[in-house]
């Protein structure tokens, strides 16, 4: 069961990934940036640092496909820097602005993993 959920979180990685990594590299020129959600104004460099870290941790959910123990750890990075995100970038925006105001797509999946890949790598780890 316990190989199953790492494989379903792998999965989960690939499925959100893959199409916002489209967006984020064939996004051109100025303006929002809709891969992200939210009004986040594209700037190159950070867009392909963020569409970078991505693309390492799509190719390594993959990787966790085939060899799902090995990969935990990509998990638990998730949730560590998604839980900055929100708490840094998102809270503020929402607590000063609104909800409408903050990139809800990207926050409302990072908030589903951080609430459900906890217990997956703690059954990993036991």
């Amino acid at each position: 069961m316990t190989d199953l959920a790492l494989r379903l979180a792998y999965g989960f990685n690939i499925l959100v990934l893959a199409p916002v990594l489209f967006g984020l590299y064939t996004h051109q020129g100025s303006g929002v940036i809709a891969a992200l959600g939210g009004g986040i104004q594209n700037v190159d460099g950070l867009r392909l640092l963020v569409a970078s870290l991505w693309l390492a941790v799509l190719v390594m959910s993959i990787a966790g496909l085939f060899a799902p123990r090995l990969f935990v750890a990509l998990l638990g990075f998730q949730v560590i820097y998604k839980s900055i995100y929100l708490a840094t970038y998102v809270a503020p925006v929402v607590a000063n602005q609104g909800w409408n105001a903050a990139p809800q797509g990207p926050a409302i999946i990072f908030a589903i993993i951080i609430a459900i890949y906890p217990f997956i790598i703690w059954k990993a780890w036991a």
